[in-house]
């Protein structure tokens, strides 16, 4: 886009620049590569850039985007790493491919940044590119160029970038290595759990040179069987996720006292109502049996939530909700399934398995859903290893080259398709209803269509099958017609169907037919006195049973959104300090 974001050069000028190389020479550096048409922006970026990071990083230059794209195939080629890539050009080849498509589809994790002038977002032309370019998946963000020496603004974006690339494609020092067969649920489960937990990991397969290598280094046989080998040289044989979260620092006790509040699962509804409750001096305990975040952790990437304007990963969220929780004192009990509840006088006792308990003045209910199996028994043999139930993330890249399916129309099945579209070969969403404009964010269903994610309108899966090791077709019908056909596919990603953990609840606890939690004025509408037989009315998210709070998917009625649920978690604790004074009145 010449002409629009810089003022236009000399075909003279542009065409005998030729592309250079900055200072650095370490060719093992990944690679930041800058496309300016503009001889004085090139020259800033490149200076800033190499002054801050040319240590770790190689900042290649050239003015064309023609030149830049030669660049990236010979360091394709040469099997270098490109991390960024900052261009004030939207030209597209004959193809109709930028520079930046072209780095993604050579780099699947490449971070790319549009770069603007400090202020030109007035201009229509220069806001209509960066939102086509955002619609279009064409590019990450856009980045101001820098305007004096240092721009710590410019750099935070670069280094903003650059974290998510690391996160995304750095494996060169990795926390931890797992081993066992790719076909094993196990092998995969322990990847998603390293991956929610923030350990970076490597993933080696039985024989292969990392593999033969670190048994070595370890002086043990790694077998078919999973094995996780930790940076320090600890080597965990077939570890639970208790043993994993011990490995890395997490906290599985469960605290002698009653604490104030227990908050059953951390997703992002449990981590908010952490924050807010342990922040305003209630001793709280969070107890999650699976990994922080709940479904949104497993997330790729959510554009739409408030003070995000690039979107963030569920991971991160995550991560910096429970760092937020953490410091302001609220404990955590990871890998801890709460399996029964008893209604004392002055307390909630909650057994915790394997067979601990734990008391608690009030809880809050955040256990979120889950998605409901397929009955399809053809697939059980691949659940696990190419069958997936919700979007993980952390299994993206293992579907590089292959032939994706993803069955969903909300946000959840939306995110996953894109994150997947940039690794898979094709990536294909099946859904039931006629159109996904219902169900999906307008920003996501132009988003894939950007990315070329097919949409298999009313169909459903009935079927597949495959080699044994391998999954290799699925069968789907169509909804109306009732015509099947088996089309070649690779992996598939289910994200329907939610079913919430309440069977564990007690009678006391009024659920609907599928188990969500009724709260509020709804426990009256729904149980009359029999369910509630206080004086005083419901809080708006208290259960049937006085001081039990429901928030966030478990709860009936709730909206489903990752906003919906944190609100709901921070505006719970006014009702949790009113439930505990009222008690503590009583007993005065």
């Amino acid at each position: 886009m010449p002409g629009v974001l810089w003022p236009q050069q000399s075909s003279a000028a542009i065409g005998g620049r030729r592309a250079d190389m900055a200072r650095g020479d370490d060719r093992s550096h990944p690679i930041i590569l800058v496309c300016a048409a503009n001889p004085d922006a090139r020259e800033r970026l490149v200076d800033e850039l190499h002054t801050r990071y040319s240590a770790d990083y190689e900042v290649m230059s050239s003015s064309t985007a023609a030149e830049s794209a030669d660049l990236l195939r010979r360091s394709s080629t040469a099997e270098r790493q490109v991390a960024l890539v900052l261009s004030d050009d939207l030209t597209e080849d004959a193809d109709d491919v930028t520079v930046f498509d072209l780095a993604r589809r050579l780099y699947p994790d490449v971070r790319r940044g549009l770069v603007v002038r400090w202020g030109s977002w007035v201009d229509p032309v220069v806001a209509r590119a960066i939102f086509d370019a955002m619609t279009r998946t064409r590019i990450d963000y856009y980045v101001v160029l820098p305007r004096h020496t240092p721009d710590e603004y410019f750099h935070r974006t670069v280094t903003e970038f650059l974290l998510e690339w690391e996160r995304a494609a750095g494996d060169h020092s990795p926390d931890a290595i797992v081993f066992g067969r790719d076909s094993s649920p196990r092998v995969h489960e322990i990847r998603r759990f390293l991956s929610r937990a923030g350990i970076r990991f490597r993933y080696a397969a039985p024989g292969s040179p990392l593999a033969t290598s670190a048994a070595d280094d370890v002086a043990n046989d790694i077998t078919d069987a999973p094995a996780v080998l930790l940076a320090d040289g600890r080597l965990l044989l077939e570890p639970t996720n208790a043993n994993l979260a011990d490995a890395v620092g997490l906290t599985t006790a469960l605290p002698a006292q009653t604490v104030d509040l227990a908050i059953i699962g951390a997703g992002p509804g449990g981590l908010a109502a952490a924050v807010y409750a342990a922040s305003e001096g209630l001793d709280t305990l969070v107890l999650e049996r699976e990994s922080i975040g709940g479904q949104a952790g497993s997330s790729s990437l959510i554009r739409n939530y408030l003070g995000f304007s690039r979107g963030v990963s569920g991971a991160e969220l995550s991560e910096r909700a429970y760092q937020q929780a953490w410091v302001f004192g609220a404990q955590f009990a990871h890998t801890r399934e709460a399996v029964s509840m008893r209604v004392e006088p002055d307390a909630f006792e909650l057994t915790v398995a394997p067979g601990d308990t734990v008391r608690a003045r009030s809880i809050v209910l955040a256990s979120g859903v889950s998605y409901r199996r397929l009955a399809i028994p053809a697939l059980d043999p691949w659940v696990g290893s190419a069958v997936f139930y919700g979007a993980s993330a952390v299994e993206a890249k293992a579907q590089t080259g292959r032939i994706v399916h993803v069955v969903g129309g909300g946000n959840s099945a939306g995110q996953a398709a894109l994150h997947l579209a940039r690794y898979a070969a094709s990536v294909s969403l099946i859904v039931r209803s006629p159109n996904l404009a219902a169900s999906m964010s307008a920003y996501l269903i132009a988003e894939l269509a950007a990315a070329g994610v097919a949409v298999i309108t009313e169909t459903r899966v009935v079927g597949g099958g495959g080699d044994g090791n391998r999954l290799e077709y699925l069968v789907l019908r169509h909804r109306v017609t009732g015509e099947e056909e088996s089309v070649p596919s690779n992996a598939l990603f289910i994200t329907i169907g939610a079913a919430p953990h309440t069977g564990w609840l007690p009678d006391e606890v009024l659920r609907d037919r599928w188990g969500f939690v009724w709260t509020g004025s709804d426990v009256v509408l729904e149980g009359g006195r029999r369910a509630w037989s206080q004086a005083r009315q419901p809080g708006a998210l208290e259960s049937s049973v006085p001081g039990l709070f429901a928030i966030g998917d478990v709860r009936r009625g709730s909206v489903k959104r990752v906003a919906s649920a944190v609100g709901e978690g921070s505006v719970v604790i006014s009702s949790v300090h009113a439930f505990l004074a009222e008690r503590s009145a009583a007993r005065g």
